[in-house]
C-alpha cells in the first residue's frame, strides 16, 4: 500500500470510528441521566440510614446486603453477559427470541430452585455469620429476593440490547423510587428496623415484575433449545467463578474488616465506600451505553474497532480521573452533609478508593478482547489472582490500620486486575491505545487523588474555591501536557448538549 493510500484509509478509518463514538455518546447521556437521578434519590438513605442506624447496625446490613450479592452472581451465571454476546451474533429477529427465551426461562427456574433449597438453611447461615439467630429473617428476604430481581435484571437487558435506552432509563427510575419509598416507609413508620430495608427492595422487585416482562414480551416465544442453552452456559458458566472473584475482592475486605477489626471501623468503611459508589453513577452510565455498542462493533465494524477501543480507554481515564479527583477533594464536606460526627473519619479511605474507582471503570475496556473472543475461562483466572491479592493483604493490613488497610486493599487489587485484563486481551484481539495520552492521564490521576487528601476542610469560601481550583488544575494540566485536547472538549459538548435536552 502506498503512503497515499495508507492515510486515505487511516482518514477512512477515523471517520467509521466517530459513528459508533456519536450512538455511544447518545445513550451515554440517556443512561447518564437516569443513573443521576437514581443515585440523587439514593442519596436520601444515607442521612436516614446514618441516623436511625449505628454504626454497628451499618456494619451488619452491610454484611448481609454483601452476602446477597454472593447469591446474585451465582444465581445470575453469567446471564447478562452471555445474553449480549449471543444476541448481537444473532441475524435475525426470530433466533434473538429463541436466545432470549431459552435463557430467561431457564434463569427464572435455576433461580427459584436454587433459592428454596437454601432457605432452610438462613438460620445457620445467621448464626454463623452473627453467632446468633436473631438476623435469620435478614437472610430470609435476601433469599427471597434473588429470583424476582434476576428475572428483572434479565428484562432489563433485552431493552439496553435493543438499544431502547429511554424505556431502559425510566423503569430503573421507577424501580429505585418505590424500593426507596418502601424501604424508608418499613424503617421510619413501621419501626421494622435493617429488615424492612430488605423488605422494601423485595416489594420494589415484585411490583416492577410485570412492567418489565410487559417491556421485553416481543422477545418472549414458547420456544426453547437445548443445544443452544448448553452454548450460553458453555460461555456463561465460566464467567460464574469470575463473579464470586469479583465477589470476593468487592467484599472480602468487609468481611475480614468486621472479624480483624471492629464494627465501627466496618461501618465508616462502609460509609466511605457508599460515598465514593455516589461516583460510580459516571461508571454504570457508561457500563450501560458502552457494553451493546461494543459487541455490536466488534461484529460490524471491526476494521475500526480498535481505534474506537483505544480512543474510549482515552476518554475514560479522563473522565474518571477527573471524578477520582472531585470526589477525593470534596469528600469531608459531602459527610459533613450526608451524615453525624460519628462518620467524619471515614473521609480517610476515599482517596484510595477512588483510585480502585477509575481501575475498575477500565477494565470495560482491558477485559474487552477476553470477552469478544469468548474466552471468558481468563475472566476468571485474572480476577481470582485479584481476589487472592485482595485477600491476603486484607488479612495483613486490616488489624493494624482497619478500614486504611481495606481501602488500598481494593486499589491494589483492582490496578493488578486491569492490567492483567489489559495484557491478556491484546495478545487475543490488540486495541490500539493512545498510549502517551493514556499515560499522562494515569501519572494526573495519582498524583492529584492523592494531593486532595491534603487540602484543608471546611464550608468557608477560601477552602471550598482552593478546592475547586484544585479540580480546575487537574483539567488545566492534563491540557497543557496533551493529555486532552480538542475530542475530548467536543464530546463533552455533545454530552452536555444532550443532557439539555
Amino acid at each position: 500500500m502506498t503512503l497515499g493510500a495508507a492515510e486515505t484509509e487511516a482518514a477512512r478509518l477515523g471517520a467509521t470510528a466517530t459513528r459508533p463514538l456519536r450512538r455511544l455518546t447518545r445513550d451515554f447521556a440517556v443512561y447518564g441521566v437516569g443513573v443521576i437521578v437514581v443515585k440523587a434519590f439514593s442519596i436520601i438513605t444515607i442521612p436516614i440510614y446514618t441516623h436511625v442506624f449505628t454504626p454497628e447496625q451499618f456494619g451488619v446490613l452491610s454484611y448481609v446486603t454483601t452476602l446477597g450479592g454472593l447469591l446474585g452472581a451465582v444465581l445470575v451465571l453469567g446471564g447478562d453477559s452471555a445474553f449480549a454476546r449471543f444476541f448481537f451474533e444473532a441475524r435475525t429477529h426470530e433466533a434473538r427470541q429463541l436466545i432470549a427465551s431459552t435463557w430467561i426461562g431457564f434463569l427464572a427456574a435455576w433461580s427459584i430452585a436454587l433459592s428454596l433449597l437454601l432457605l432452610p438453611f438462613a438460620g445457620l447461615i445467621a448464626s454463623s455469620s452473627f453467632g446468633d439467630t436473631e438476623t435469620t429473617p435478614l437472610f430470609v428476604v435476601v433469599l427471597l429476593t434473588g429470583p424476582v430481581a434476576l428475572v428483572n435484571r434479565m428484562c432489563a437487558e433485552v431493552l439496553r440490547n435493543e438499544f431502547r435506552s429511554a424505556a431502559f432509563t425510566i423503569l430503573n427510575v421507577v424501580s429505585t423510587l418505590l424500593l426507596i419509598g418502601f424501604a424508608v416507609f418499613a424503617v421510619v413508620v413501621l419501626r421494622l428496623g435493617l429488615v424492612g430495608v430488605l423488605l422494601g427492595t423485595l416489594a420494589a422487585e415484585l411490583v416492577m415484575l410485570p412492567f418489565r416482562l410487559w417491556t421485553a414480551r416481543s422477545m418472549f416465544r414458547l420456544k426453547f433449545s437445548l443445544k443452544l442453552l448448553r452454548q450460553l452456559l458453555s460461555f456463561g458458566i465460566p464467567l460464574v467463578p469470575t463473579s464470586l472473584a469479583y465477589w470476593v475482592f468487592l467484599t472480602s475486605d468487609r468481611l475480614i474488616l468486621g472479624n480483624l477489626s471492629t464494627l465501627q471501623q466496618l461501618g465508616l468503611y462502609s460509609v466511605a465506600n457508599s460515598l465514593v459508589g455516589l461516583a460510580t453513577i459516571v461508571v454504570y452510565a457508561f457500563g450501560q451505553a458502552w457494553s451493546p455498542h461494543s459487541i455490536r462493533l466488534y461484529e460490524e465494524e471491526r476494521a475500526s474497532a480498535p481505534m474506537v477501543y483505544g480512543r474510549v480507554m482515552t476518554y475514560l481515564l479522563a473522565g474518571f480521573g477527573m471524578v477520582a479527583v472531585g470526589i477525593t477533594a470534596f469528600g469531608p464536606e459531602l459527610l459533613r452533609l450526608l451524615t453525624r460526627s460519628d462518620y467524619y473519619g471515614a473521609s480517610a479511605a476515599i482517596a484510595p478508593l477512588a483510585i480502585a474507582l477509575v481501575a475498575m471503570a477500565t477494565t470495560q475496556i482491558t477485559a474487552g478482547g477476553i470477552t469478544l473472543v469468548k474466552r471468558t475461562k481468563y475472566l476468571a483466572i485474572y480476577a481470582w489472582v485479584a481476589a487472592a491479592i485482595n485477600v491476603a493483604l486484607n488479612l495483613v493490613l486490616d488489624r493494624p490500620f482497619g478500614m486504611l488497610g481495606a481501602a488500598w486493599a481494593t486499589a491494589v487489587a483492582y490496578v493488578g486486575l486491569t492490567l492483567m485484563y489489559l495484557v491478556s486481551s491484546q495478545r487475543l484481539w490488540p486495541v490500539s491505545y493512545e498510549v502517551r495520552r493514556s499515560g499522562t492521564l494515569v501519572g494526573l490521576i495519582l498524583a492529584f487523588t492523592f494531593g486532595a487528601g491534603f487540602l484543608p476542610s471546611g464550608f468557608q469560601l477560601p477552602i471550598i474555591a482552593a478546592k475547586i481550583g484544585f479540580c480546575l488544575a487537574f483539567i488545566a494540566a492534563a491540557v497543557v501536557l496533551r493529555a486532552v485536547d480538542g475530542r475530548e472538549v467536543a464530546a463533552a459538548r455533545v454530552v452536555m448538549a444532550r443532557i439539555r435536552r
